[in-house]
């Protein structure tokens, strides 16, 4: 692989090892770019984008795809797009070799070239990235879509792929509740809308029915959520593939809430309340069988498998406060990991494994923060009046969360919105909603 030697994978070295969330490898001396372990700052890695060639694209669907890449990258915190005005030659087609000198002269790490073009049923991409310190071909690659935004968000991953090693999470989307005020009645809806709030949608509309804990399947192709009435709560599958046909699951009596999917989509986990006490069961998509995982005078709620679906993490009050506890897929070996002071909430575990989200109050504040799966290396990424509901982005760098601000005098609701911040907690940003936003979730687009 040519990009091995290159210094940006020198600089993905260095970044995983300055990182503690991030995985431990060694730092190379003489690599162009690297960390200031002492200073704890790290140079994002410097990319030019040259005019795009294109054939049966229109200037507006050119610069459009060039706005939605340059937004996803810079909004990584990893990488920098450098200014048009400064480069010396803004044109560079796919078979030229770049003049190099003139390149670094304007601080470029890396080059782009990118050619947009038609194929047959789908628009296409052909992208070209140059090593300006090595002065050699990085990667070549060949994309298509059925939209401009799509085909912009994999140009984004295949960038954010070679130039960091990392997986990339541009062509996402996120599921989240709406809250809105429909005369004195609160209105919540289920909505989705891309990972950058572009494409948004409602999926329900029942006005009697508050609805809760939205989550994806593992292939984006399904969701998930508890819908509550006056008179009884149910969790209910869409089949987002399918015009959002729903199925209410028979899961019996009592309260069932705090649903998610098993990594392979053939099995929900879930909390259920019975004679006033929650415990944590299992369903069969297919079979219909439900199997009881915990058996406990506490209250057990909040599960999330881990990735292999051997384990899982799970909320309890067991020791007498809500703490953090990891058990089998079949409910054996509950061990306890968190430990800290203050109470703890909606674990889930990260898409690698190899971490553990949370959210944790503590004085009266709320805050987001990960942990390792033994609960070592705690770290809190962001804390305010109410911050809480941590969802991964598909590669596991990035969590999702809701802020709710606190109500104004003479108001029903205070505002509550989403932001991401990445695993180091340097990388804070809001996301755009019509309305209040709450409990998050994070896939992949299918």
């Amino acid at each position: 692989m040519p990009y091995l030697k290159s210094p940006f994978f020198l600089l993905r070295l260095s970044l995983l090892a300055f990182c503690a969330a991030l995985l431990l490898l060694p730092l190379a001396s003489h690599a162009q770019l690297r960390i200031d372990i002492h200073q704890g700052t790290f140079r994002p890695i410097r990319l030019s984008i040259p005019d795009i060639e294109r054939e049966g694209f229109s200037l507006g669907q050119a610069n459009s795809v060039r706005k939605i890449v340059e937004s996803d990258l810079g909004t990584s915190g990893l990488i920098n797009i450098i200014d048009r005005d400064s480069l010396l030659y803004s044109k560079l087609s796919l078979d030229m070799v770049p003049d190099f000198a003139s390149f670094r002269i304007a601080g470029a790490d890396a080059i782009l070239s990118l050619y947009l073009h038609k194929g047959k049923g789908a628009l296409r991409a052909t992208l070209q990235i140059w090593d300006v310190r090595l002065q050699r071909p990085l990667a070549r690659e060949d994309l298509d879509a059925r939209s401009v935004r799509t085909l912009a968000h994999k140009i984004s991953d295949s960038i954010y792929h070679r130039l960091t090693g990392e997986r990339g999470y541009f062509n996402s989307r996120i599921l989240y509740v709406s809250e809105s005020l429909r005369g004195k009645r609160l209105w919540k809806r289920l909505a989705i809308m891309d990972y950058d709030g572009a494409n948004h949608r409602f999926l329900t509309n029942q006005r009697r029915t508050i609805v809760l804990n939205p989550r994806f399947s593992s292939d984006g192709k399904t969701a998930i959520y508890t819908a509550l009435t006056k008179k009884s709560s149910s969790i209910r599958l869409i089949d987002l593939s399918r015009g959002k046909r729903e199925t209410v699951l028979p899961l019996g009596a009592g309260l069932v809430y705090a649903a998610r999917f098993s990594p392979n989509g053939k099995s929900i986990i879930y909390a259920q309340s019975l004679s006033g006490n929650s415990e944590i069961f299992t369903y069969s998509l297919s079979s219909g069988k439900r199997r009881r995982l915990t058996i406990n005078r506490a209250i057990d709620t909040s599960p999330s498998f881990s990735p292999d679906g051997g384990y899982i993490s799970f909320v309890s009050d067991r020791s007498g406060k809500p703490q953090i506890y990891t058990m089998t897929r079949r409910g054996g070996n509950v061990q306890r990991v968190s430990f800290s002071a203050g109470s703890f909430s909606t674990p889930v575990w990260s898409p690698r494994g190899d971490k553990i989200a949370f959210t944790r109050q503590l004085y009266g504040r709320f805050a987001v923060g990960v942990m390792d799966i033994d609960g070592s290396n705690m770290r809190i990424l962001s804390e305010g009046f109410r911050v809480e509901g941590p969802s991964w982005s598909p590669n596991g760098r990035v969590l999702v969360f809701f802020k709710k601000d606190p109500t104004p005098k003479g108001k029903r609701i205070g505002r509550s919105r989403l932001l991401t911040v990445d695993v180091t907690g340097r990388f804070l940003r809001g996301l755009n909603t019509p309305h209040n936003a709450y409990d998050p979730n994070w896939s992949y687009a299918n």
